[in-house]
């Protein structure tokens, strides 16, 4: 699980911060005002979400592409393409 700092804190404890984040995996939350404002998180997390976000918008532009599907055939495309978003979601929890 993720910590949470704010944004004070995290300002002070940089280099500790990416430290934990690059050698150990952990995630951190940046709290401004107590609400969450930026995540710092391994790379390697942010790439994997970044290329599940581009094979989603792929399969959503695959689907608007056979606009002459009946709902039916939409609406599972449609399922198909979040059950694979989140299994790989969960791939790298």
């Amino acid at each position: 699980m993720e910590r949470q700092l704010g944004i004070t804190e995290a300002r002070k404890k940089m280099a500790e911060i990416v430290e934990q984040v690059q050698h150990q995996g952990k995630g951190f939350i940046i709290n401004r005002h107590g609400k969450p404002a930026a995540a710092v998180v391994p790379v390697e997390v942010y790439e994997n979400w970044k290329q599940q976000r581009r094979e989603l918008f792929d399969l959503i532009r695959q689907m608007q592409g056979q606009a002459n599907l009946d709902p039916e055939e939409a609406e599972r495309l449609a399922a198909d393409a979040v059950a694979e978003a989140r299994k790989q979601a969960y791939k790298t929890s």
